[in-house]
């Protein structure tokens, strides 16, 4: 091969890479059907669109029974829990029972030595025998006020007497039997529970000291664990289903073959400021006793709520944060309509607002008709005219 051939050959090389370079660098068409307009929202196809055709709806249809799993906690039932306290002051000495440890009413649960009730037992036994010699001198002197003995002052001061001895007497009285103790001064306070039920938490141990006006732990904690609350952190979006009477299936990885059945309660007037949720109370029967407090459970609430509707679950996606569909408008023409899930399944997403009946959603090809939007508005950003600078910032016009 000569060498002029060889360059004609080594320039015809770079000629066509050169050309296939160029064509590959060429941008495609950002709409490819022909006739394609996009307005805000909207895109409207020709009539003779293939794209258009491909496109795939489905109807809005009434909301169907929906089910919503939420996190929830299961505590004790406060109305069958009590949380005990010495009012006085003391050391604690014994403890007869133990965690775990059923206990029926008035049944003891430690002893404490108070000082402070060995005092008012004192108190109690003077006022007891001052009463007594009140009644002794007032009898005495009504007996000499009777044949003239006396004057009637002294009757009066006895009879007033008497009416302060008595109310003092009452006073300890009522004292001593608030606090479970009677009037024998042996500063031996008796701790005891209240209801029936099991020691659920202890806080108490021999030699401590205890004080009432100091904040500490409850010295007992006793409940009957076959009653339970369970709180459900529930989305805000989901208030409009949420009522009191409202059944709940409760449902534990400890326990996955059963389900557990609680009613709602009550519902809070205020979204808890950290978790932005509502706290939803339901209470419920544990006569097994399978659960146990502070276990978490998840909590299905089954309901047919008035006034939402079904959009298939295909046709819902993610754009900037909020969820969306394109609803067909007319033969050719579609719109994104931006929704807000109440609950979202795997056939169907629930909502409230945003749709209306009978309207027919994009199920296939929904993110093809956002590609399309974002790249109308890409286009639109790039063709805007930019300000020139000014080269001569400082140059004054001419007057």
């Amino acid at each position: 091969m000569t060498n002029v051939e060889l360059r004609f050959r080594t320039t015809l090389l770079v000629a066509v890479h050169a050309v296939l370079l160029t064509a590959c660098s060429k941008t495609p068409e950002s709409l490819p059907d022909k006739g394609l307009t996009v307005s805000g929202n909207a895109i409207s196809f020709p009539a003779s669109s293939l794209t258009a055709q491909r496109l795939l709806t489905a109807p809005v249809m009434p909301a169907q029974e929906s089910v919503l799993s939420l996190p929830a906690r299961l505590v004790w039932d406060e109305d069958h829990t009590s949380r005990i306290t010495s009012p006085i002051a003391g050391r604690v000495n014994e403890i007869v029972v133990q965690a775990g440890a059923a206990v029926s009413p008035g049944q003891p649960l430690a002893y404490l030595s108070s000082p402070e009730l060995g005092s008012a037992q004192t108190e109690s036994t003077r006022a007891q025998a001052e009463l007594a010699q009140a009644e002794r001198n007032f009898a005495r002197i009504k007996d000499l006020f009777a044949v003239s003995g006396v004057a009637g002052k002294d009757l009066e001061q006895a009879q007033l007497d008497l009416t302060r001895a008595r109310a003092e007497s009452e006073r300890t009285h009522l004292r001593l039997k608030s606090l479970g103790a009677d009037s024998a001064v042996d500063q031996r306070y008796t701790l005891r529970s209240p209801i029936a039920g099991v020691v659920v938490e202890r806080n108490a141990n021999p030699g401590m000291e205890w004080r009432p006006d100091q904040p500490s732990a409850p010295l007992f904690v006793v409940s009957d664990p076959t009653y339970l609350w369970c709180w459900i952190d529930a989305p805000e979006h989901a208030l409009n289903v949420l009522r009191p009477g409202m059944k709940a299936i409760l449902r534990t990885s400890a326990w996955p073959q059963e389900t557990f059945i609680a009613q709602i309660d009550y519902v809070s007037d205020a979204l808890d400021p950290s978790s932005r949720t509502i706290k939803v109370r339901a209470r419920l029967l544990n006569p097994e006793r399978h659960l146990k407090g502070e276990m978490y459970v998840t909590a299905e609430l089954t309901s047919q709520a008035h006034g939402l509707l079904d959009v298939p679950a295909k046709a819902v996606f993610l754009n900037d944060g909020e969820q969306g569909v394109f609803v067909k408008t007319a033969e050719g023409q579609y719109s994104r309509k931006t929704i807000i899930p109440v609950f979202i399944g795997t056939q169907w997403v629930s909502i409230a607002q945003g749709l209306s009946k009978g309207d027919e959603v994009v199920v296939d090809g929904a993110l093809y008709l956002q590609k399309l939007l974002d790249e109308h508005s890409q286009s639109v950003a790039n063709a805007a005219p930019q300000a020139a600078p000014d080269k001569h910032p400082d140059k004054q016009p001419a007057k």
